[in-house]
This record gives C-alpha cells, structure tokens and sequence, in this order.
C-alpha cells in the first residue's frame, strides 16, 4: 500500500505531499490539481518500463523496515522528481540505480530486488477509471478477446463474453457473479443475450456479433437488462469486473465515482467502495465535487486531502486532520475558545468554505 507520495514538478504540482490511507478522497475546485496527483501516479505506470533504458534517470529504493521509498528523478532540477513510500514486508536494505551502464542487466530489465514485485503491482495497473454506466446500456460487440476492462467500462459487454467464454478465464466469471450476490442480493447472475446493435455500432465494428447485458433474479426467474437497471447497479457491478479482471489493479484510481449515480445512491456506492478496498486489499485514491460522497469520509478526516491553487497557479494540498481540523483546534484552545466540530456537519462546512477547497468568488 501506498504511504507517502511527494511530487514536484509534475503539472500543477510544483511540490506536494500525501500521507496516504487505504480509501482516499481528493476534494477541491475545477482545475485546482486533484486530475494530475492520479496521473503522476499513471506517469508511474507509463515510464515505470522505460527506466532501464534511460541514461538521465535515478531510481533509487530505500528499505525502511517495513515500507520501501522509491526516489525518480531526472538530473534536470526542472524535470519531474516523484518521491513515493510504500508497504510491504521485508528486511531492512537499500539500492540505488542510475542507469543501465551501471546496475541494470543488459537486456534492460529491472534487477530482481525485493519488493520490487509489490512495486510493479502498485504501478503496472494504476491507470484513472471513470466507468459509464451510460456506456452498457446499448448492446455491445463481443469476439474482442477482451481481457481488460476500459477505464471508462465501454468494453463491459465483450470483456463479460471473453471471460464467461473462455474456459481459462471462467473462474474470473464465477468470482464476478458471487461478488455481485454479496454486494446486491436481489441479483445472482450475470446474463448475456445475442441483440441487434444500432447502426452507428455496426459501422465502428463491421465484423463483431453484438449482445445485451442484463442481471438475473433467479427467486423471481427475471432478467432485468442494463436499460431497466439503476446506474448505481450498473456501476457496482463495473467495478467488480476492474477488481476481477485477470490482472487487476491494486491501485484502484477513480474519478468522480458519483458521476451519473443518483444522489440517494451514492452512499450504496461508497459502502461498496469502502467494502472494496478492505475484501480485496485494493488501495483506492478517488477524487469528487460531492458533499454526499464527502460525509462518507466524517469518521475518516485523515483520508481526505483539500486541493488548492496559490496566486502563481501551483497546487497546494492539505490533509484535512492534520493541516484543518487540529490546528483550528489547538489555535482556539490557546484562544480559551471552544472546539470546533468540522466533522459532524463536514459537507455543509466544505460548501461554507470551512475546509477551503471551494472555488474563489470573482
């Protein structure tokens, strides 16, 4: 699991700090640097492979007794220094590489060190999802040997099909099924039919059959198909095929998980997110403009983090335990005035512009 990330010179983020948890909620305006803190850690992902062959890059692991820092930098001052801390455990070492003249083998594969697997777990499948419920309502090309799910679930269908097909794979169907029995009872089965496209799906996929989603209850012996099914379903039911599929992600990047969720939904939705990370040891960093998805978060201060920009357009983030709540605290117990409860009414502070990360009045 992710401990500490500090960023600089990525984007907005010129220099930040997160002291992570396991569920971790990013808060703030529009273009206030919540977007680029998930996509450094995808910029992770992408050049995580092209270290070896870099001559201008240093990767350094640091071994912590049970956690390992991990340093990337360019020798440029200017260029983007990723600082990040992690889990795991192991004995207490450390190494340091440069480039591949000096440490890396010579087919430019990193060095087999410890925790360099959970490293690569952490990385390789850190990419931001945005499902669409939207996105399964129409029929869906299938014969795409869709192993992964999109970031925005648009393959949801195919990816289904490849996974209920193939008999290597169909224990990723099963898991799937009985996730969603646990998780939204009134459901035991995932269905799929053969169905008609529209014409515009036909024309982007000439050559694929097409079928429709539905999700059965065998009490009742109905199907109800992904048109007749709430987006908080459609949704959950996203989410698991993320968490299920063949290589999933042990850093679940969500944006905006409220987005298309009607707002009497949305704490189903966070419960099974919060459900989530514990069941399958998935660390999930999530970012929302949602008071709703923010009252989640009232017993868990230490695992929201307030985006801000300063007058010169860099980010600056808060931990809203640490940076807010106690040092309002401590300076109005020096003050002999009382507490303050940011907690108890946290959405409606954050709207009040208590906690800032609310857009500056013109």
């Amino acid at each position: 699991m992710l401990k500490r990330v500090s960023i600089q010179n990525f984007k907005s983020l010129k220099d930040v700090t997160l002291d992570l948890q396991k569920v971790n909620l990013l808060i703030g305006p529009n273009n206030s640097g919540k977007t680029n803190f998930l996509k450094a850690l995808e910029y992770l992902k992408v050049n995580y492979r092209a270290f070896p062959q870099r001559q201008d890059v240093a990767l350094t692991f640091n071994r912590m007794g049970n956690s390992t820092q991990i340093f990337l930098a360019d020798d440029n001052e200017d260029s983007v220094h990723i600082d990040v801390t992690y889990n795991f455990y192991s004995e207490e070492s450390s190494y340091k590489v440069y480039n591949s003249r000096v440490e890396f083998s010579g087919n430019g594969v990193v060095p087999n060190i410890q925790g360099q697997r959970e490293l690569e777990q952490l990385f390789l499948g850190a990419q931001i999802y945005k499902p669409d419920p939207n996105k399964l309502i129409q029929p869906g090309p299938v014969g795409t040997l869709a192993e992964t799910v999109n970031v925005d679930a648009s393959n949801l269908i195919g990816f289904l099909d490849r996974m209920l097909g193939n008999k290597y794979r169909k224990s990723v169907f099963d898991r799937i099924q009985a996730d969603l029995r646990t998780c939204v009872p009134e459901f035991d089965e995932v269905s799929l039919d053969d169905a008609s496209p529209t014409k515009e799906l036909k024309e982007l996929f000439p050559s694929n059959s097409f079928k429709r989603l539905g999700l059965t209850n065998g009490k009742q012996g109905i199907t109800y198909w992904a048109d007749e099914l709430s987006e908080g379903t459609l949704y959950f039911l996203a989410l698991l095929c993320i968490i299920n599929q063949p290589n999933p992600p042990k850093l679940l990047l969500l944006e905006e998980p409220e987005k298309g969720i009607h707002p009497r939904r949305i704490r189903e939705v966070m419960d099974f997110i919060f459900r989530l990370a514990e069941e399958k040891d998935v660390q999930i960093i999530m970012t929302t403009h949602n008071e709703h998805v923010l009252d989640d978060f009232s017993t868990r201060p230490e695992a929201v983090f307030v985006f801000d920009k300063d007058e010169e357009g860099a980010t600056y983030v808060r931990n809203l335990q640490t940076d807010i709540i106690e040092p309002t605290n401590r300076r109005n117990r020096e003050l002999g005035l009382d507490e303050i409860d940011l907690t108890t009414n946290l959405s409606e502070n954050w709207l009040y512009g208590l906690l800032g990360g609310v857009p500056s009045i013109p």
